[in-house]
């Protein structure tokens, strides 16, 4: 669908769920997007908190130009099925989303637009840079993509797919990645068990195209602690926090796991359609099902008996896993009680020696 200024219309979506401390942020940073035509969809997976309501309120007394559509769906979906709806309901020539809990400068869908044009309407995903904030929306640490002074504002790439499989590079953000709907209209929905939808969706728009990267940050990403994962570890310092972190990792290699079985299947079907060769096929293939068994091994580890885990370690061995998998399970050889009690006690020492130094740091800086 194009306007009469043949600008297309591009679709930003607004996925959430129990995110009613942070959806009005994220709502606003939708309304105030420059780009025009615009249809924005809010949309929530059954939440149980107000975040619907929050949404819903803010739909009806919205006065501006863009078109908004309200989502929510009867039962939970999950982050892939949430997905797919969001697809149905799009109308747009690109999807430009965003979860509940993200905050989108105005100017996003602007650029998202003209790095797809840059690219000669070939690229199928495009990616920016981004800023990670917290909770409270400060930005944390040196964020992984602050604005740098560079003349080339887009960069345009071809990665091989069997390529991407074997090492997730380029770095895809989902938060920060927008993707044309051909994708879907190729490989059809996503599984809908899905977690990891950034990268699956990334491997899609090689087969079919070409990946754009806008160097400037457009959206900030925000870590907090109902995050469905997160690339920060915290120091935990208690038997129970040290328990939640083991099941996330547990819990992490099984979407992973899930990510992999999806780029089988997609990529099996590219096979089928022409867009990779035989050779492809085979190199891709024999790369997936190589990480799936290294992290099928990382799950059978949480809860393996000592002689088990022997066995794993050997198997892991043979199939030469990476080094730092065979570090976190060598650690793990340790008896759950002696582990979690080195954990807490190492972790609070590193904590206490921090602040100390810290406030030697600003004694000194003071004087």
């Amino acid at each position: 669908m194009t306007s009469s200024n043949d600008k297309p219309l591009v679709t930003f979506t607004i996925c959430a769920y129990n995110q009613e401390q942070f959806i009005r942020e994220a709502v606003d940073g939708a309304f105030a997007q420059t780009y025009s035509p615009l249809e924005i969809i809010l949309s929530d997976d059954c939440s149980k908190d107000r975040t619907f309501e929050i949404m819903r309120e803010m739909a009806e007394s919205y006065r501006g130009q863009h078109q908004v559509i309200l989502n929510r769906n009867p039962i939970n979906l999950g982050l892939g099925g949430h997905c797919n709806r969001l697809v149905e309901l799009a109308h747009g020539e690109l999807l430009v989303g965003a979860a509940g809990d993200d905050i989108c400068f105005p100017n996003r869908v602007e650029l998202i637009h003209q790095a797809w044009e840059h690219s000669g309407r070939r690229a199928m995903g495009i990616q920016s840079g981004w800023i990670d904030i917290d909770e409270m929306g400060n930005i944390i640490g040196n964020s992984v993509s602050q604005p740098q002074l560079e003349s080339i504002a887009f960069r345009e790439e071809k990665p091989a797919p069997e390529d991407y499989v074997r090492t997730l590079q380029p770095e895809i953000i989902g938060a920060a990645f927008s993707v044309h709907p051909l994708i879907y209209r190729v490989f059809g929905p996503l599984p809908s068990t899905l977690i990891h939808e950034d990268n699956v969706t990334a491997l899609r728009a090689i087969c079919l195209g070409s990946l754009m990267f806008v160097k400037t940050p457009l959206i900030k990403r925000r870590f907090h602690g109902n995050n469905i994962f997160s690339r920060h570890h915290e120091m935990v310092t208690t038997w129970d926090t040290v328990k939640q972190q083991e099941d996330r990792f547990i819990r992490d290699a099984k979407s992973k796991g899930g990510m992999y079985d999806a780029f089988l299947a997609d990529m099996q079907l590219a096979k089928e359609k022409n867009l990779i060769s035989e050779d492809q096929w085979i190199r891709l293939k024999q790369t997936a099902v190589h990480h799936r068994r290294l992290l099928d091994y990382q799950v059978q580890y949480g809860t393996a008996n000592t002689a088990r885990k022997l066995q794993i370690l050997y198997s892991l061995r043979r199939a030469h896993g990476n080094d730092a998998l065979v570090k976190w399970m060598l650690l793990r050889l340790i008896p759950t009680p002696l582990f979690r009690s080195m954990k807490v006690v190492g972790n609070s020492m590193r904590l206490a020696l921090g602040n100390i130094f810290r406030t030697l740091t600003s004694g000194s800086q003071t004087r």
